[in-house]
């Protein structure tokens, strides 16, 4: 059931699942909450909570142009509003930027921490991918062409080959509609603006830094760096996989991450 917080005048949406430990999921650019939904239920040992970001799904439309760290205060406010005090924390990609803010925000608020496929500064690179998407989704008017395109990036070439292309772009288009140009815009803005690196140190949390290695958004260098710069960081790979290995391998994710999370 969906239900609401506030947080900077903007109603953001979330839903609480299942029973155990809490744990805040928090999704990335242009990923609402269905995001998780092949994972969710390989996560039932834990009282799964996940919400829509600003601009995206139920959550309201920003105004004008926010920061990641504007968005970690959206993630305490759906805590809050939900009765958790503390959780473990999952974030993937700009999701996991985001649980950096968190992290060094309010530390008091995470147990233990897990970031998929992440980053704590973007390269030229990235900022050209980010380019390309923004103007594919300004451009592409057919929204099969555009999820076809935004999939070649985030999803790996093993789950590509097994998966017809347009098939995948039509399923997705089923879940729920794109998120609209101007809010796109906004979110990838927001990517730009991650820049974390130099502050790592000061988080406290146990943390689990998850990579794949057929990711085409942010390669293995990224992980390495965030690892060597969080105290006591650990690593793992999930194989066979690109950026998005929630949906790609579910049941291996989960478990890479119940693992972590239960202290192994």
């Amino acid at each position: 059931m969906t239900a609401f917080a506030t947080s900077g005048g903007l109603r953001i949406a979330y839903d609480l699942q299942g029973d155990g430990p809490a744990l805040l999921l928090i999704g990335g650019l242009s990923a609402d909450r269905a995001f998780w939904s092949f994972a969710r239920p390989h996560l039932s040992a834990f009282r799964t909570l996940a919400f829509d970001n600003r601009d995206i799904g139920a959550s309201d439309r920003a105004e004008g142009a926010y920061a990641p760290v504007d968005m970690a205060r959206d993630a305490l406010a759906v805590m809050d509003a939900a009765g958790i005090g503390k959780a473990h924390v999952l974030g993937h990609s700009l999701g996991g930027a985001i649980a950096q803010e968190l992290a060094l925000l309010a530390p008091e608020r995470v147990d233990r921490l897990v970031l998929a496929c992440s980053f704590a500064r973007p390269d030229l690179y990235v900022h050209g991918v980010l380019t390309l998407l923004k103007r594919l989704r300004a451009e592409l008017a057919d929204p099969v062409s555009y999820v076809s395109a935004l999939a070649t990036f985030t999803l790996g070439r093993t789950f590509l080959e097994a998966n017809g292309l347009e098939d995948i772009a039509r399923a997705a288009l089923v879940a729920g509609p794109l998120q609209e140009v101007a809010a796109f815009q906004r979110q990838a803005d927001a990517t730009r603006k991650v820049d974390t690196l130099a502050r790592l140190g000061g988080i406290a949390a146990p943390t689990l830094v998850l990579s794949t290695p057929e990711d085409r958004f942010f390669g293995q260098l990224f992980s390495d760096a965030i690892a060597a710069a969080i105290p006591g960081a650990r690593q793992a790979m999930v194989g066979a996989c690109g950026h998005c290995p929630m949906i790609e391998a579910p049941e291996r994710f989960a478990a890479a991450v119940s693992g972590f999370l239960r202290g192994r």
